[in-house]
């Protein structure tokens, strides 16, 4: 009996087992012949299609459909074997008011258009098979649309033909590629003679492929785009064409005119950007890290430590995090030696981080000695929340800079640039400290002009040079970073030359300490009555060398001994030797100024 109810369980189990596998095998039998349904329906429908009869070209407004045919009967231009390539442009919005399919003036839930007159920005990467004469070659590849201001609009995945015989292109853009695209980019062709070499095309593409591609019902209905290109003469290897873009459903006109063509270059070139860039920025990472070997090692003792800001090298512990972050993520969308060089740049960003953080740890346990012993009694919950907190800062910063590289908005235009200035202010604290300490003989010349040259490398190309990799158009804000930052590294150069405080009124200066002062009287009575016997009796002894020091007559205070803030007296050389390694008080440890 005690088995019973082990058995039903059992047996309950493998039923439902064999109740799920038969009816996941019909479930699965049933949507196969429905798939076999469609595609039998699709082919029949496909095959049936006549210019006459099923093209959606002539239903297009006249302004539109006028535009297009103008652009495939210029008279042929200098065509490419391929246009396989990067392409981007900005023109203006403009609604025809003359469509009315799925549209009555209000859009569906889920289409998204932008603004009539607005300007909106095409970033376009094309794959195209190679040109043959007297007809016509596949195309495939995405768009993304993003209006005036930057805010993403849609991606679209993009389908069409080229035609490398007049240099003319017919591409069809949706939100998510399906089984119906290739009918609809056959159906809008220009003419009849493209709307039967597309058809025979796709015939030769489709077959066998079909069933890899979503049923139209599995897709969602967006705004979709018929895009006319006619490329022009280009020098070398770049594109210039013109475009009418049109989406039927959404009533959106884009023109791009030759006074203001869609630019692109080929595959190539763009390859070579990528590699150039990230070569040099490689390059400059490790020229950063050498410079930094180099400075650490002038600054290796307590004192040379303690001349340094910890702000100052977290500043550019977020820089590194920022370049580790961003090249990796170019690493991902490059060719294979772009992609080897980007995560080389990512990797050699990680490498000048660590030593920056090495650098930081010593510095501030000059600096914070409580903050260190209390990170390291917290053990591996401390650790973990400081890196918690470090990569939270690096998500929000990536995300900001992301969404605003592009924008035209004023508004988020200067937020983008209070950023990057608030992450370049990374020399400030190190002046401040300067100021504090009214010295700035620690920092190396070559550290300063180097690593503010190298760091300004990154946001300089791609927020200034106009042709960089990436299509991030230019901003004028990138010179006032330039500016910025070049201004604070002329007052670190000017501080090791002129004084720490040399830009500060003397009336606003703080007092400096003087280490040759009258030394005080000894602390013990009868020291004290010898002293005033015969000032010239040693009063007072050196905790360094733990010899006597024989004070100067008070009329003639000579650098023969040295008297510290808190009042301690010590030979003038012994307190100049021991501040070369400590900037603190042998006795009581209280911090002293650099003389």
């Amino acid at each position: 009996m005690s088995w019973a109810p082990k058995h039903f369980y059992i047996a309950l189990v493998v039923t439902l087992y064999l109740l799920f596998a038969l009816g996941l095998r019909w479930i699965l039998a049933d949507a196969a012949a429905d798939r076999d349904d469609f595609e039998q329906a699709w082919w029949l429908s496909f095959r049936q299609m006549t210019f006459a009869r099923n093209s959606t070209f002539s239903a297009l407004p006249d302004s539109v459909r006028r535009s297009a045919e103008a652009l495939f009967a210029a008279p042929p231009a200098a065509a490419h074997e391929t246009i396989s390539g990067q392409y981007h442009g900005q023109w203006p919005v403009a609604y025809t008011g003359q469509t009315t399919a799925y549209w009555n003036g209000t859009l569906p839930e889920g289409y998204l258009r932008p603004a009539n007159s607005s300007n909106v920005a095409l970033e376009m990467s094309l794959d195209a098979d190679p040109a043959v004469r007297g007809s016509a070659s596949l195309v495939s590849g995405t768009a993304q649309l993003r209006n005036g201001v930057g805010t993403y609009l849609t991606t679209l995945d993009l389908q069409g033909l080229y035609w490398g015989d007049n240099g003319t292109a017919m591409l069809f853009g949706v939100p998510e590629i399906s089984a119906q695209t290739a009918m609809d980019v056959v159906r809008a062709m220009p003419s009849r003679h493209a709307f039967e070499q597309a058809q025979a095309a796709y015939s030769q593409t489709l077959d066998g492929q079909l069933l890899s591609y979503k049923l139209p019902e599995e897709v969602k209905d967006s705004c979709s785009y018929q895009m006319y290109l006619r490329f022009g003469a280009a020098p070398g290897e770049q594109y210039r064409a013109q475009m009418i873009m049109f989406a039927p459903n959404c009533d959106v006109l884009l023109a791009a005119p030759s006074t203001q063509p869609v630019a692109g270059i080929t595959d190539a070139v763009f390859r070579q950007k990528g590699t150039r860039y990230f070569r040099t920025a490689l390059a400059l990472v490790l020229v950063q890290v050498v410079l930094l070997l180099q400075q650490s090692r002038r600054t290796k003792t307590h004192a040379g430590l303690s001349m340094i800001s910890h702000y100052m090298l977290l500043g550019q512990v977020v820089i590194d995090g920022f370049g580790f972050h961003l090249h990796l993520i170019g690493s991902m969308s490059s060719g294979l030696i772009n992609m080897v060089l980007g995560f080389v740049t990512a990797v050699a960003y990680l490498f000048s981080m660590s030593f920056n953080i090495r650098y930081l740890m010593g510095v501030w346990r000059v600096h914070r000695p409580d903050s260190i012993e209390a990170l390291v009694s917290q053990g591996r919950d401390g650790i973990l929340k400081l890196y918690l907190r470090f990569y939270a800062v690096m998500a929000v910063g990536l995300y900001i800079i992301y969404e605003f590289s592009n924008t035209r908005d004023m508004s988020s235009q200067y937020l983008l640039a209070a950023i990057l200035a608030a992450i370049y202010s990374y020399w400030l604290p190190q002046i401040y400290l300067n100021v504090q300490r009214g010295v700035n003989r620690h920092l190396r010349v070559d550290y300063i002009i180097g690593i503010t040259a190298t760091r300004l490398f990154v946001p300089a190309y791609f927020l200034a040079c106009p042709d960089n990799a990436a299509f991030i158009r230019p901003s004028p804000l990138i010179w006032y970073l330039v500016a910025y930052n070049l201004a604070q590294a002329a007052v670190l150069v000017l501080q090791r030359l002129l004084g720490g405080r040399f830009f500060i009124p003397p009336p606003l200066r703080p007092a400096e300490h003087d280490y040759c002062a009258v030394p005080p009287p000894p602390a013990d009575e009868e020291s004290r009555i010898d002293a005033e016997q015969d000032a010239s009796d040693p009063a007072h002894t050196c905790s360094i060398c733990l010899m006597p020091v024989v004070a100067a007559p008070l009329a003639e205070p000579a650098a023969a001994h040295a008297v510290t803030p808190c009042l301690h007296v010590y030979h003038g050389e012994c307190l100049a030797s021991w501040m070369e390694i400590k900037l603190e008080c042998p006795v009581c440890r209280t911090p002293l100024p650099p003389t």
